[in-house]
């Protein structure tokens, strides 16, 4: 990885800082902040940024799938089984408003 891969990949993970990226992995802030200088960097660093980025996009997407002002052009399936399931027990409530006023209109 170089240092612009690095730095891109940090960019769109959303961290604004190495000392940020050390908490959330757990690691000394010298630890990361040598990486790219005097050390290398690690092998499963790229794995780690995809994933963050993934689970971002991901939060993203559920989020605007609950948002009714905000139609999700892509929404993942667990978004819309959720939503299919919020639509359900409406429907269910409705067809219960709807027996009621039949039985109060007869």
């Amino acid at each position: 990885m170089t240092k612009e891969n690095f730095k891109s990949l940090m960019s769109e993970a959303g961290f604004k800082n190495k000392k940020e990226l050390a908490e959330l992995l757990g690691l000394p802030y010298g630890s990361v902040n040598n990486w790219g200088s005097s050390k290398n960097y690690p092998v499963w660093l790229k794995n780690v940024f995809v994933f963050i980025i993934k689970a971002k996009k991901y939060d993203e997407a559920l989020k605007k799938g609950f948002d009714e002002s905000e139609k999700p052009q892509e929404c993942p399936s667990e978004a819309l089984s959720l939503e299919n399931a919020r639509l359900r027990e409406e429907l269910r409530e409705y067809e219960e408003l709807k027996s009621v006023l039949k039985k109060m209109l007869l």
